[in-house]
C-alpha cells in the first residue's frame, strides 16, 4: 500500500476514534445531567448506559431502595468505560475499533427498537441522525482498519504524524496569508486623484471616508488615499475594506436594494439610495 493510500485510511481511522471519544464524553455528560435531574441531554451518546441508569432510578424509587440506583450507575459507568478502553487501545491495536463498532451497533439496535415501540416524537429524528453519524464513522474506521492490517503500527503513526504536521503547516500558511492580506489593507494603493463621481461619503472622528466611481473602478478612499477598489463596467454587489488608525472601514453596495453603506468597526455611519 502506497503512502497516499495509508494517509487516506489513517485519516478515516482517526475520524472514527474522534467520534468514539465524543460518544464517551457526551454519554458521561448525560449521566451527570440525569443524576441531577437536569431535564436535558446531549446528542452523540450511547443509549444503553442511560437506559440502565434510568431503569435503576425508577426501580429504586418504586422499591425505595437507593442501592439499586447505585448499582445502575455503576453498570452504566462500566459500559462507558468499555468504550473508553476501546478508544485507548485503538491507538496501538487498531482492531479494537471493530469491538467498539459491535458495542455501538448493539446500542443502536436497542435504541431503534425503543424508538419504534414508543410514541413518535420529532426529537427522535435527531437521535437517529446522530446514531447514524457515529455508525458511519465507526464503519469507515473498521474498513480502514481492515485495509491497514498489513501496515505496521510504526509506519501508520509515522504517516499520521506527517499528516498532522502538514495540517499544522497549512494552518500557519493560511494565518500568514490572512495577515498579509490584512496588512495590505493597511497600506494605501495610491493617492486619490480627485477625479470621478462621489457615491457616498461621511466623516467619522479623524477619518474622511468616501466611495467613488471613476474609469470603471469603484474606490474606497480614506483621508485622501485609495485603500481598496473593485473593477467592473457594470456594478454588482461588492464590499471594500480598509484598516486605518486601528479602525476597520467597510464600504458595501447592495445592487438588489440599490443602497450603499459605510461602516467603521461595524458601526453604520452612512447609508444612501443609489438610483444610478
Amino acid at each position: 500500500m502506497d503512502t497516499a493510500m495509508i494517509k487516506q485510511q489513517a485519516l478515516k481511522f482517526k475520524n472514527a476514534r474522534t467520534n468514539l471519544l465524543m460518544v464517551v464524553v457526551f454519554t458521561t455528560v448525560n449521566l451527570i445531567l440525569a443524576a441531577f435531574n437536569a431535564g436535558i441531554y446531549m446528542l452523540f451518546s450511547a443509549t444503553i448506559p442511560q437506559l440502565i441508569f434510568e431503569t435503576g432510578r425508577i426501580v429504586a424509587e418504586e422499591l425505595e431502595i437507593n442501592g439499586i440506583l447505585i448499582i445502575g450507575l455503576v453498570i452504566a459507568i462500566l459500559i462507558i468505560s468499555l468504550y473508553f478502553i476501546c478508544w485507548l487501545l485503538t491507538k496501538r491495536s487498531r482492531v479494537f475499533i471493530l469491538v467498539a463498532l459491535i458495542f455501538f451497533s448493539i446500542d443502536s439496535l436497542l435504541f431503534l427498537f425503543l424508538t419504534l415501540a414508543a410514541e413518535f416524537e420529532i426529537s427522535f429524528l435527531l437521535d437517529i441522525a446522530f446514531h447514524g453519524w457515529v455508525m458511519f464513522y465507526l464503519i469507515n474506521g473498521t474498513i480502514a482498519w481492515a485495509k491497514l492490517r498489513g501496515v505496521s503500527a510504526d509506519e501508520y503513526h509515522a504517516v499520521l504524524k506527517e499528516t498532522d504536521v502538514a495540517a499544522v503547516n497549512q494552518n500557519i500558511d493560511d494565518v500568514l496569508q490572512q495577515d498579509e492580506e490584512e496588512n495590505q489593507k493597511n497600506v494605501p494603493l495610491r493617492f486619490d486623484d480627485k477625479k470621478g463621481r462621489i457615491l457616498i461619503q461621511a466623516d467619522y472622528e479623524d477619518l474622511q471616508i468616501s466611495m467613488k466611481r471613476t474609469r470603471g473602478l469603484t474606490e474606497l478612499i480614506v483621508n485622501g488615499n485609495v485603500y481598496d477598489e473593485v473593477k467592473g463596467t457594470i456594478e454588482t454587489e461588492y464590499t471594500l475594506t480598509a484598516n486605518v488608525l486601528n479602525k476597520k472601514i467597510t464600504g458595501v453596495y447592495h445592487s438588489v436594494k440599490s443602497h450603499m453603506y459605510l461602516y467603521v468597526n461595524d458601526l453604520l455611519i452612512a447609508k444612501k439610495l443609489r438610483l444610478f
